[in-house]
C-alpha cells in the first residue's frame, strides 16, 4: 500500500494530510551511501512531520493519511505532470532508482502510488460529505532551517490561496504561542506549492491550508511536545470558527 491512513471513519471536521511523511523506497531499491544520507536529509522526506500528523490526530479526532514511500520515489504534492515529481539528481548526485524512468515506468508508478494516495483522500472525504459534514483540510509540511546558503528565520507558514480569512485565523492562534509565523512562506500556496489539499479542496468545495513548520522545531522530544500542544490548540480554535469563518472566507 502506497499510503498510511489513520481514523478512516471519523467524522470529524478535520482531515490532515502529510504527503512526505516517510523516507523509505520500496522493496528492491539499493541505495548507496550517498543516497542513504539524502533520503535522512529534508531532501527525502519533511523531518518530524508525521509524528506531529499522527498526534493532531490522536488529539483532535481527525483522519489522517501520510506517505508510505520517499518524496525521491514519487511526489505526492506534485501533477503527475510536473517534472519535480520523480526527480533525477540531489545535490549533483545522481539517484539510481530514477536514472532510467521512462513513460512506462513513471505511468506505473503513478497508477500504483500516486494514483490510490488521492483515491483514499478523496473517500476520506466523501464519506463526510455524505453526512453532511465539510471538514477542513490541512496539510502538514515541515522545511529545513537552511537552504542554498540562506537562513530561513521564523518558525512556522500558513500557506493558502483561497482561504485568507481561515489562514489569518491560523496565524493568529500560532502568534499567540510565541511562534514567528508568516504568511505563503517558504512556499506560495498562491503558487500551486499546496497541490495535494488544494486539488481536494476546489474538487469538493472544501477549506483548505497548509502548515509549514521549521524543522529546528522538532529537533528534539521536548520541544517537539511543545511545538506540537501550540499546534493543537491554535487548530482547535480554528475548528470552533470553522463555520463562520468559511462563510465569510
Amino acid at each position: 500500500m502506497s499510503f498510511e491512513l489513520l481514523r478512516p471513519a471519523s467524522l470529524s471536521p478535520l482531515v490532515l494530510t502529510c504527503e512526505h511523511a516517510r523516507n523509505r523506497l520500496p522493496p528492491g531499491c539499493a541505495p548507496d551511501r550517498a543516497e542513504r544520507a539524502i533520503l535522512r536529509s529534508h531532501w527525502g522526506f519533511d523531518i518530524g512531520a508525521w509524528p506531529l500528523t499522527v498526534a493532531l490526530a490522536r488529539a483532535l479526532g481527525a483522519s489522517a493519511i501520510g506517505g508510505r514511500w520517499s518524496r525521491l520515489w514519487i511526489d505526492l504534492n506534485r501533477r503527475v505532470d510536473d517534472p519535480t515529481l520523480m526527480l533525477e539528481r540531489i545535490d549533483g548526485h545522481r539517484l539510481s532508482w530514477n536514472a532510467r524512468v521512462g513513460p512506462r515506468e513513471r505511468e506505473r508508478r503513478v497508477i500504483d502510488h500516486h494514483a490510490p494516495y488521492h483515491e483514499a483522500l478523496d473517500r476520506v472525504i466523501i464519506r463526510r460529505l455524505v453526512r453532511g459534514r465539510r471538514p477542513l483540510l490541512l496539510a502538514v509540511h515541515t522545511f529545513t532551517p537552511r537552504l542554498d546558503g540562506a537562513t530561513r528565520a521564523f518558525d512556522a507558514g500558513v500557506l493558502y490561496e483561497r482561504e485568507e480569512r481561515l489562514a489569518r485565523a491560523l496565524h493568529g492562534e500560532l502568534r499567540r504561542s510565541g511562534l514567528r509565523v508568516r504568511y505563503n512562506e517558504p512556499y506560495s500556496g498562491m503558487a500551486g506549492m499546496m497541490y495535494s489539499v488544494d486539488r481536494h479542496g476546489k474538487h469538493h468545495g472544501l477549506p483548505c491550508l497548509e502548515l509549514e513548520l521549521n524543522q529546528d522545531l522538532l529537533s528534539d522530544r521536548g520541544r517537539t511536545a511543545s511545538v506540537t500542544g501550540a499546534v493543537e490548540r491554535a487548530v482547535r480554535s480554528v475548528l470552533g470558527r470553522l463555520d463562520q469563518l468559511a462563510r465569510s472566507g
